[in-house]
């Protein structure tokens, strides 16, 4: 995806708020700051906005010795899901339509990031899963998405966040029980700490692997960048049938690939909101697949 000036602030905030939570050393925060604010400056050299990210985000590990700066964070919001994830589970197996359910689940994982500066609790969670279930979804994009996933022979599921993790592992837990696909899907995670992304370290907390093969980007980008993504991502990649991408991370990074992709996300800024031609406003839930916005057109 192009470089917006919409996403300059964000690039640069997400560098301070990473320095802040890796040193108290206001000079080195400072520092940081201003060579952030700097290599923004010259987004018109990027033709990829994930390319300065990536520039950025390397600002703080170059100023800044640490690791995982958001680490006891996502620790902290898988535990929060894993904590309902029985009562979500009891939902859907009580609902008239299991697919819908689940599907809303596994999208209201996608509602809540504190990266847009939504505070993590309990509560919010819950707010964020019963407004998912409120919300309208284009039907027939549903429908459409389950009949592919039913032929799908191989499937790989991109992932985005911690917390939302234990999410989509409920989703593949159905899928795997309802539609057979046991052993057909293989789950991705960042290659390395970025951002609140889920890394291998929470798909082996919430055990994801108990449901689906868990392979890595290869990359410690917020997105499956093909660029800089690993050899054994890019041939799963290439075999699979049909790829669900979680999140808008991965969205800005598939969003022009000719493949098989249901994008499912929730809508947070208005540049993304902008790519769907203004179809979908922001805070909305959506499901859809990548011929439909490559073609521009206003159903499946």
């Amino acid at each position: 995806m192009k470089v917006y000036l919409d996403c300059l602030p964000c690039h640069v905030r997400s560098a301070i708020s990473s320095a802040k939570l890796l040193t108290d050393n206001s000079e080195l925060i400072e520092k940081t700051a201003k060579e952030a604010l700097i290599k923004a400056s010259g987004f018109a050299g990027y033709k990829n906005h994930l390319e300065l990210y990536r520039d950025i985000a390397n600002i703080v590990k170059k100023n800044i010795e640490g690791k995982d700066p958001y680490r006891e964070f996502k620790v902290e919001f898988n535990r929060i899901c894993m904590d309902i994830s029985e009562d979500l589970v009891n939902k859907i197996e009580k609902s008239e339509d299991w697919f819908d359910m689940a599907l809303r689940v596994c999208l209201a994982g996608n509602s809540i990031d504190v990266m847009q500066g939504k505070k993590l609790s309990r509560g919010n969670l819950i707010d964020a899963i019963n407004d998912a279930v409120r919300q309208k979804i284009n039907t027939e994009n549903i429908n459409i998405f389950k009949s592919e996933l039913k032929e799908a022979g191989k499937i790989l599921y991109i992932g985005d966040n911690a917390g939302e993790i234990v999410f989509d592992k409920i989703f593949i837990m159905f899928l795997n029980e309802r539609l057979s696909k046991k052993d057909k899907i293989t789950y991705v995670v960042r290659g390395g700490p970025a951002l609140n992304d889920s890394t291998i370290d929470d798909a082996l907390m919430v055990k994801m692997n108990e449901v689906a093969k868990v392979i890595t980007t290869g990359t410690d980008m917020p997105a499956a960048h093909l660029p800089r993504c690993s050899q054994e991502f890019k041939k799963a990649y290439g075999e699979a049938d049909l790829v669900i991408s979680k999140g808008q991370g991965n969205l800005e990074a598939l969003l022009e690939e000719k493949k098989n992709i249901f994008f499912l996300l929730k809508i947070k800024c208005p540049v993304i909101a902008k790519i769907f031609n203004d179809r979908h406003s922001v805070d909305q839930i959506v499901i859809e697949k990548a011929l439909y916005l490559q073609n521009g057109n206003s159903s499946l």
